[in-house]
């Protein structure tokens, strides 16, 4: 359910550890382990249960531990229906992690007026700021002759592209930026001399300065049609908005979900994501959706791991969102 396709997840081979701190062998015969020096997040965790692989699957708790959470608390509801609460609707959207988690989402049928996401993030996490993100497609349209007879006939498609990536900033990339900085991130390359194609991704907090990302990229495709002789086509598709830009009108809906980390004694870590959740589309639709933790590590690699007590601590937050759903009479 909505594992990454960076690495193989079918079958997961897991098993839950004891961890009593140090590098985790995960794969002895393979040589496969989850190091400090690596991973060095893992330490906090000496003296807990975790649930890890031999080093050769995803896990899976990105996300399946999400939904694990979500089916407890409402396993919890249908075995208690004494506990006063709101309608509760539960939903499941798979494919978030290729850009389809919303696609088949109505919100109508679902039936809410507010919503959380449980994904991703170590015990404590409250997604309410995500970044702005935009998708550019540049394709360049070579001429191909063999390359003996090719001076002043050939037009290198490959080149094009190589040259496309070049005019963007080599500062402004992830591997170098942190925080509320925005960046560009070339994401892939394909084709031959005659015809080629870029995608990258454009990522930034601030509206403003993602609209100047957005419309330098264009003008980069302008640039490289003067210098290629019309060759090339630029463009860009939005793809999701700063979740901010949503909950500021609906505050109750965030100050519940601080509210019920507190109630189960979760200490809150309330940092900008340098991501997106299917939130962030729920939300485009009129339906406030924060995101909070599902307590997983190291997720999209086979050195993913999920510590047991914060998947409790999932599902208790969960489930007090929803007990308090009995308390709320407005959202703003």
């Amino acid at each position: 359910m909505d594992t990454s396709p960076e690495a193989s997840g079918d079958p997961a081979r897991w098993r839950v550890i004891d961890y009593r701190g140090g590098d985790i062998v995960l794969n002895e015969e393979k040589g496969i382990v989850l190091t400090l020096d690596r991973f060095p997040e893992v330490a906090k965790y000496a003296g807990e249960k975790l649930v890890v692989t031999d080093g050769t699957t995803l896990l899976g708790a990105d996300d399946k531990a999400g939904v694990a959470a979500l089916m407890q608390a409402a396993k919890y509801f249908a075995d208690h229906p004494e506990v006063p609460h709101a309608r509760l609707c539960f939903c499941v959207t798979p494919d978030e992690e290729v850009g389809l988690g919303t696609a088949d989402f109505r919100r109508e049928e679902f039936g809410a007026d507010y919503a959380y996401t449980i994904d991703g993030g170590e015990i404590g996490a409250l997604d309410t700021e995500t970044l702005n993100a935009a998708l550019v497609t540049a394709h360049f349209e070579g001429l191909n002759t063999h390359p003996g007879s090719a001076k002043n006939k050939m037009v290198n498609a490959i080149r094009m592209a190589t040259d496309f990536i070049s005019r963007f900033p080599s500062e402004s990339v992830p591997e170098k930026t942190s925080g509320y900085e925005g960046f560009f991130h070339p994401v892939s390359v394909t084709g031959s001399v005659g015809e080629a194609e870029v995608r990258l991704l454009i990522r930034d907090h601030d509206n403003a300065k993602f609209e100047d990302r957005k419309a330098y990229a264009r003008k980069v495709g302008e640039e490289m049609n003067r210098a290629w002789g019309g060759r090339v086509t630029v463009t860009v598709r939005d793809q999701y908005y700063n979740l901010s830009n949503y909950l500021e009108d609906f505050p109750v809906v965030t100050a519940s979900a601080r509210e019920a980390m507190k109630r189960a004694g979760v200490e809150i870590v309330e940092e900008p994501v340098r991501g997106g959740t299917d939130g962030c589309r729920i939300s485009s639709m009129g339906l406030p959706t924060p995101n909070f933790f599902a307590g997983g590590l190291f997720f999209h690699s086979v050195y993913e791991c999920l510590p047991v007590k914060s998947l409790d601590k999932a599902y208790e937050v969960a489930r007090t969102l929803c007990e308090m759903s009995a308390e709320i009479r407005t959202l703003r």
